[in-house]
C-alpha cells in the first residue's frame, strides 16, 4: 500500500511520538489547566482510551489531526509511543476534521472560539 492509497481497514498501530507533529495553524492550544490534569491521570492510570488520528506527511512524519492533548499528557509522563489510527485526508478533510474533534469537547474558551470561526480563512489557504 502507498501512502497516496486510503488502508482498507482502518487499524491501530503504536507511533513513536518524535514522528508525530502538531496539525499546521491548529486554532485550539494546550492549556495545562484542570481539565488537562485529570487527562494526564487518567493516562497514567488506564493509559490512552481513544488512538490519535493522524495523517502522513511527505517528509515521512505524521501530522495529528485529532488527538494533541492527549499526546502532549502522554508525553508529559514519558510515554515514547502512543496509539494512532492513520487517515489519508487532503488538507480540506483535514481541518474540517480537526475542528469537528475539538468542537466535541465540552469547553471552549472563547479565544478558542474566535479561533475556531477564522478556520474557514484556514480552508481558503489551501486553495
Amino acid at each position: 500500500m502507498t501512502e497516496t492509497e486510503q488502508p482498507k481497514e482502518e487499524r491501530i498501530i503504536e507511533m513513536d511520538v518524535q514522528r508525530l507533529r502538531d496539525f499546521r495553524n491548529h486554532p485550539f492550544k494546550i492549556r495545562e489547566d484542570t481539565q488537562f490534569k485529570q487527562l494526564t491521570e487518567s493516562i497514567s492510570r488506564y493509559g490512552i482510551l481513544s488512538p490519535l488520528i493522524v495523517r502522513p506527511m511527505p517528509e515521512g512524519v505524521y501530522e495529528i489531526i485529532s488527538g494533541h492533548r492527549r499526546k502532549y499528557a502522554a508525553a508529559s509522563l514519558g510515554y515514547r509511543k502512543v496509539p494512532v489510527i492513520i487517515r489519508i485526508l487532503d488538507n480540506e478533510e483535514a481541518i474540517i476534521a480537526m475542528v469537528d474533534a475539538n468542537l466535541q469537547r465540552e469547553e471552549i474558551l472563547p479565544m478558542e472560539d474566535i479561533r475556531k470561526q477564522t478556520t474557514g480563512k484556514l480552508l481558503n489557504t489551501f486553495h
